[in-house]
């Protein structure tokens, strides 16, 4: 079972997995519509604006100051 499992997550997964029954396996799955297809690549966010958005969000009122004051999540 997990060697099968495997199989299909390679296939699934891996486009350079190569191989007649890996073939046949991301058929089934395309079939099923399991199979999404390759997106572009992504581009990651400047890590200038990462910062300032982290120091952002960590600033401002803790949740425990608000529980302590009672408005806090019931």
């Amino acid at each position: 079972m997990n060697e099968y499992l495997t199989q299909v997550l390679d296939a699934a997964t891996n486009p350079d997995f190569a191989g007649d029954e890996a073939q046949r396996v991301r058929e089934r799955l395309e079939r099923a519509g399991l199979l999404l297809a390759p997106r572009s690549p992504q581009v990651r966010p400047d890590a200038e604006e990462v910062a300032r958005a982290r120091a952002a969000a960590g600033a401002g009122t803790l949740l425990s100051q608000l529980v302590d004051e009672g408005r806090g999540p019931k």
